[in-house]
């Protein structure tokens, strides 16, 4: 759920930082974004959400993504044809004679 992809998707800019999880920390406004509060907290040596607060990193975010609905697979896939579709309503060639449809079947 608190994937780079995530990060990016919601306006985060990646600024590599080989201390950083991953090589990189993501910010936006300010605020770093946080992929897990609990190991985030341990590494800091911090207790509390405001302790993070303190240091710029998006608690509220982190809670706000964290709270959100796991996506459906269906979901997934229209998500995916909404971010490959050159024109839309039309099928996207994927390879093998196989489109993928507006509605996320592939067929």
């Amino acid at each position: 759920k608190h994937g780079c992809d995530v990060a990016l998707r919601m306006g985060y800019k990646e600024c590599p930082d080989e201390n950083a999880y991953g090589d990189a920390y993501y910010i936006k406004d300010g605020l770093k974004w946080i992929f897990n509060i609990t190991g985030l907290k341990k590494r800091l040596g911090v207790y509390s959400d405001d302790d993070l607060r303190k240091q710029n990193y998006d608690v509220d975010t982190y809670y706000r993504v964290e709270n959100q609905p796991e996506e459906s697979a269906d979901d997934e896939m229209q998500s995916l044809y909404h971010n490959l579709a050159v024109e839309e309503g039309e099928p996207v060639y994927l390879e093998g004679g196989m489109y993928l449809y507006p509605d996320g079947s592939i067929r």
